[in-house]
């Protein structure tokens, strides 16, 4: 009677290992995979940009969306409008409820891809991100205000919206590998922003995997940053400094290149 406990226990143990086996061979692949290089940007001294690349796996056959999206911020502008010959100041506007910064790409054109209900719920084109923008205080002529804002953030290379950057390659079986290389902007400030990697059947979103990148100022860089947030003063009286020393070193290049310039002629 003793060994009765034993044997149920050896007999259990026998009898889960196949249960754990057929569930484990039962558990669907994952929709994506990501692979982020750089995870981190780095800004130093000399920073000029940075090369990115977002890899993984996805189902065959499926339409792959990367998309990189910086924090929603509310930004301030100022409104002009022409009277006359001259442009003059008429108000302030601020413009929030679209990310700070919006990269997309596709291996599939967005539009065949995804529906306008699923480019909307996802702010995934230029139309869909128009349509979230909010304006205060509420202004005639807000369309156009909208589109200006979208061409700013175009100029600035923060915002990019394309159908293609994303090549897809069959690995064999149910799954394809997918790659994006992209240049990171430079005017993109230090912050968090998150990738996404979706994929797309049937006009329909799915699969959707978030992973971070974080851009980080480090040495000189994040010295005066550290200082501007600590010590104001300080930093005030230090960029006062700079900037006379500066002009003393511009006025003595000009001056002597100048005298150069004289004495060759002479």
């Amino acid at each position: 009677m003793r060994r009765r406990p034993s044997l149920l226990l050896f007999l259990a143990f026998w009898l889960a290992v196949p249960a754990a086996v057929v569930a484990h061979a039962a558990t669907p692949p994952e929709p994506v995979t990501v692979k982020l290089t750089p995870s981190v940007i780095r800004m130093g001294t000399f920073y000029g940009g940075a090369r990115v690349r977002v890899e993984g796996t996805a189902p065959a056959g499926s339409g792959v969306i990367v998309a990189v999206r910086g924090v929603g911020a509310t930004e301030a502008f100022k409104k002009v409008e022409r009277l006359g010959p001259i442009w003059v100041k008429t108000g302030n506007v601020s413009i929030s409820g679209v990310p700070s910064l919006l990269l997309v790409f596709s291996s599939k054109p967005l539009e065949s891809c995804l529906s306008r209900d699923e480019l909307d719920r996802l702010q995934l084109d230029a139309p869909a991100v128009k349509r979230a923008i909010q304006i205060r205080p509420p202004q005639q002529g807000a369309d156009r205000l909208a589109d200006d804002f979208l061409k700013l953030k175009m100029l600035q290379a923060t915002y990019r919206i394309e159908g293609g950057g994303i090549r897809t390659t069959p690995t064999g079986g149910s799954r394809q590998r997918y790659t994006s290389d992209f240049d990171w902007p430079k005017s993109a400030g230090p912050g968090t922003y998150m990738v996404s990697v979706s994929t797309c059947q049937g006009r329909a979103a799915g699969g959707d995997l978030q992973v971070p990148l974080k851009v980080v100022e480090v040495g000189f860089p994040a010295m005066l940053a550290d200082l501007a947030r600590e010590r104001g003063a300080t930093y005030g009286i230090l960029s006062i400094v700079v900037a006379v020393l500066a002009g003393f070193g511009i006025d003595f290049i000009v001056t002597r290149l100048f005298k150069k310039k004289m004495m060759a002629t002479h």
